[in-house]
């Protein structure tokens, strides 16, 4: 194998997994509508090509996937907040172009690696879930639905692309994944909303009653095991679960940070419709069975949220000069 084409590769993990395919010696192609600065380092290595561009240009992909030997699929658009103000937005790039990148890619008998999410599990309250788990999901009416929905529906058309095509793939699904480089922070997900309050001394705003708990998993572990089963003959052809079974509420979680950035916000609660609207629906627990993970590779989360936290913090006081 000697090329391989990351889309969503100037994104947080994408960045990170070209670096590592770098470091192994493969021709990377990255593409991403992000401006690269996540991955400026990388520009100067010889292996690199960047292409800022839009993965719903099927010209483009066609293009680019003429001579690849594997592509990891992560461009998408994951930002709560874009699930109920833009919900078309969101299923014309993480499910249309999504399944097109899929076509191409069966064209090319080139193995697809995926980038899904927890979220296709929905409001199932038997946790921890394990990866043949029931997906429960609210009415279609409810917007926040649509990228579980999106995500669902590019893991079944794999599974049926696998057997009509015989098309090898592996799908992964993240439980919050952190660390430096996260997503600009203030968008998308709980820590690098906080985070964002935190380094602007703003109150933080805990939505609900904060009791609402969630897992994480440092992004050095994740990308450890995106790897490991990228390569691995054994993993092709099935769906895992990256994260950890630590849980923390919200609540928890914002107290947690404050202590270990010693920030002195306050921690305030405001109402899901206030930041959503109606479109909205809240997951009480979502916590990932890793036992699978840890059959196939040997896996298992080496830095705890404390010491992931501090280096996140680190790097954006760091960059922020603070």
């Amino acid at each position: 194998m000697k090329k391989i084409l990351v889309t969503g590769g100037a994104g947080f993990l994408g960045s990170y997994i070209c670096e590592e395919l770098l470091k192994r010696k493969y021709e990377v192609v990255a593409i991403d509508m992000a401006d690269g600065e996540k991955i400026a380092h990388l520009m100067t290595n010889k292996r690199f090509t960047f292409i800022q561009d839009s993965v719903c240009d099927t010209a483009l992909m066609k293009h680019q996937m003429k001579d690849i030997d594997m592509v990891f699929h992560l461009a998408a658009i994951a930002d709560p907040l874009k699930y109920v103000t833009n919900p078309l937005n969101v299923m014309e790039v993480d499910l249309l172009a999504a399944i097109n990148i899929f076509k191409i890619a069966a064209e090319n008998r080139i193995k697809i690696i995926f980038s899904s999410t927890s979220e296709v599990f929905g409001r199932n309250k038997n946790v921890p879930w394990n990866e043949e788990d029931d997906r429960v999901l609210g009415s279609t009416e409810i917007y926040r639905w649509c990228y579980s929905t999106s995500k669902s529906a590019c893991e079944h058309y794999l599974f049926a692309l696998h057997k009509q095509e015989k098309i090898p793939f592996v799908i992964y699904r993240f439980f919050n994944v952190y660390g430096p480089k996260l997503d600009d922070l203030g968008h998308g997900r709980v820590i690098p909303i906080f985070l964002k309050q935190f380094l602007n001394g703003e109150d933080i705003t805990v939505h609900g009653d904060g009791r609402q708990t969630r897992t994480f998993v440092y992004v050095d572990d994740a990308i450890d095991a995106v790897i490991k089963l990228a390569f691995s003959k054994k993993a092709e052809n099935q769906v895992f679960n990256i994260g950890t079974s630590r849980e923390y509420s919200m609540h928890e979680l914002a107290k947690t940070m404050k202590k270990i950035g010693n920030f002195k916000s306050k921690i305030k609660f405001v109402e899901h419709k206030k930041v959503f609207g109606k479109g909205y629906e809240d997951i009480p627990r979502r916590v990932p069975d890793v036992s699978k993970l840890k059959k196939y590779i040997n896996w298992q989360a080496r830095v705890s949220l404390e010491k992931g936290l501090k280096k996140t913090i680190e790097y954006y006081r760091n960059r922020k000069g603070i």
